[in-house]
């Protein structure tokens, strides 16, 4: 065998296969999302955004939202509610007007029938057969109208208990919608829940940065609030290097602001369902997180870049 081929025997012997390189970023276990809000078309314009060089703190002001068109529906709504009591309190008024004349016209007939009563409870004998008739028929037309007039009584009382409810109910639906436009309105600005560092998200469609200024539509990621404590290294990986992350032996990372300073990171968590993530090129990508026991930088901030190595 010639020199050179053993040269190319050692060689093939020798060698490894290649590493695996991911891009990772430093992120946090815990994180508050930032999503477009609901609003009463299917777009919302992102008005501002709190800077990705500022740190910050919880109850910051981190998003705000268009809210043109909700905050006149609020005052519309607000101005139908007003009304709608000033007319309850109308029809109170009038309807209350209306039962108390229907019950005195009833207390009334009452004692007209109590008067006509007494008359016809007198004997047929001490009076002429006229009289006798006579108040007999008062009194049936008496009973008759104190009945007629219990009739209206009651019809009043229902017609009041009716509208009133009726208005009632609309005053209430009102209600729901202006409780509901205002808890919308409340969505449009978002604070930190947490201390750390905001990122932003990336557009679903084309994978740009958000940005002031920008419309979004209800649901999308605009930002990340990520909190400084729990810190991972977060990766996505193809479909393709899937396998070789399963039966890798060893990670190491660096990054990108130290490339000298390389050091061992562990897989903890292995997303088991890919998703598509244009941004980043066709296929399945799957999220893995990476943990070290310590960073080789002292002042290791949220967003920093990674390059993670997966050793066979």
């Amino acid at each position: 065998m010639s020199a050179m081929s053993l040269l190319l025997w050692s060689l093939l012997a020798t060698s490894q296969p290649a590493p695996v390189l991911l891009t990772g970023t430093l992120q946090s276990s815990e994180r508050q999302n930032v999503v477009s809000p609901m609003s009463e078309n299917w777009r919302v314009q992102v008005q501002w955004l709190k800077p990705e060089e500022e740190p910050v703190r919880a109850g910051d002001l981190v998003a705000v939202f268009d809210a043109g068109s909700l905050q006149s529906t609020i005052e519309r709504l607000k101005t139908q509610v007003d009304t709608a009591r000033d007319q309850l309190k109308k029809l109170q008024l009038q309807h209350d007007l209306t039962v108390m004349e229907a019950r005195y016209e009833w207390q009334r007939r009452s004692l007209l029938q109590q008067k006509a009563g007494i008359d016809a409870a007198v004997p047929r004998t001490n009076l002429s057969e006229y009289d006798y008739e006579l108040y007999q028929l008062d009194y049936r037309r008496a009973e008759t109208a104190t009945e007629q007039a219990l009739k209206a009584l009651q019809l009043a009382e229902v017609a009041r208990d009716t509208e009133l409810t009726k208005q009632k109910l609309q005053i209430e639906q009102q209600l729901d919608e202006l409780q509901d436009a205002e808890h919308q309105l409340s969505d449009m600005s978002v604070t930190a829940e947490v201390d750390g560092a905001i990122s932003y998200g990336l557009h679903p469609w084309y994978g740009t940065p958000v940005f002031s200024g920008m419309t979004a539509q209800p649901g999308w990621l605009i930002a990340q609030v990520h909190a400084e404590n729990q810190l991972l290294i977060e990766a996505w990986v193809h479909e393709t290097d899937m396998q070789a992350l399963q039966q890798a032996r060893q990670f190491t990372a660096l990054f990108d602001s130290a490339p000298d300073t390389e050091f061992n990171v562990k897989l903890q968590a292995l997303a088991q369902q890919g998703e598509r993530r244009r941004q980043l090129g066709q296929g399945l990508y799957f999220r893995a997180e990476f943990y070290a026991e310590q960073l080789p930088i002292a002042d290791a901030r949220l967003g920093l870049g990674l390059l993670i190595k997966v050793m066979p």
